[in-house]
Formats: structure tokens, C-alpha cells, sequence
């Protein structure tokens, strides 16, 4: 999604809507399925030199839960704010400069999803998760798996131990 800055110094002040890809992020975040195409909604406003950009971003992401790995989608929506400078004495870390040509906010488009997202997505707060002796989904189906924790000191007794009451 790009602005353009000379258009931008002549109106004072521009309001844009764009749906915009961005197949980058589930890409790099495991724990993502996909994600729709993100409504972006920004009012940039130019005040010499700089070009300060609102809005805010709406998607549905679909993660894959941490815990029992079935997917599920969630609507996700986060702001914008970006600051940018056509002077280049004036740019910082947090101010980038961008000159008097267009200007693509896709990188800070991206970077606000990716601060958005879940970091660890679950289905439901009260999502059970895998077995970890068997695999089975615990949300679905339960199973008689004996998941007690072995103190390592006692380890090597278990095999002393049988399942057969005359032994």
C-alpha cells in the first residue's frame, strides 16, 4: 500500500482504504495457518516535515492451536501509527525517511499484525490439549493414559513394578 507524499503536501491530509495481501505472515509464524486479506483503513496528514499515518487494520487470522493443534480462526484487529519525515536531517529510529515520492507502508503494516497476533493461540481457554503418552485430543475424547509426573531419582524402579498382581 503505498501514499503519495506530493499529493499528500498539496491536500494537507488524505483518508485511504485499501485491502491489501499479506501472505509474509503466515509464512513466518508457525503457529499460523493463513490470513485474510486485511482491511486497512489510514488518514495520513502532513505537517513539514512530517508524514504522520492512522489507522486501523482489520483481518481474520487462522491459527493453529499450541495445544491440540486443530485449526481455528479468530478476527484480529490493530491499530496504526507510523511517523515518517521528507527531511533528511530529521529522521530517527522511530522516523523514517522517505523523501518526497511515495511511500510503501507495507513493512509497518506487517510489523502491526505481527505485534497483533497471538503468540500462543489457543481454540478455547479450556483447551486440554494432546495426550502425551497416546496423541489423542483430550478436547475430543478421553483417554486412561497415566500422565503422573516420575521423580528421575526413581526412573529405573518403574520396570521393578508390573501391571499383574501375582508378580
Amino acid at each position: 500500500m503505498n501514499i503519495d507524499v506530493e499529493r499528500l503536501k498539496e491536500e494537507g491530509e488524505l483518508d485511504l482504504a485499501e485491502i491489501v495481501s499479506l501472505p509474509r505472515i503466515a509464512r513466518e509464524v508457525v503457529d499460523i495457518e493463513s490470513l485474510d486479506d486485511v482491511n486497512v483503513r489510514l488518514h495520513a496528514t502532513y505537517h513539514h516535515p512530517y508524514v504522520v499515518v492512522r489507522g486501523e487494520l482489520d483481518t481474520v487470522v487462522h491459527y493453529v492451536c499450541a495445544r491440540c493443534l486443530a485449526e481455528f480462526a479468530r478476527p484480529l484487529s490493530a491499530p496504526f501509527h507510523e511517523r515518517y519525515t521528507t527531511d533528511e536531517h530529521k529522521a530517527e529510529d522511530e522516523v523514517r525517511f522517505v523523501g518526497d515520492e511515495m511511500v510503501d507502508v507495507t513493512p509497518e503494516l506487517e510489523q502491526a499484525i505481527f505485534l497483533a497476533i497471538d503468540n500462543r493461540p489457543l481454540c478455547k481457554e479450556t483447551c486440554q490439549g494432546l495426550c502425551p503418552v497416546c496423541g489423542r485430543d483430550r478436547n475430543v475424547e478421553a483417554c486412561g493414559c497415566d500422565v503422573r509426573p516420575i521423580d528421575p531419582r526413581l526412573e529405573a524402579l518403574k520396570g521393578l513394578l508390573s501391571d499383574h498382581g501375582s508378580e
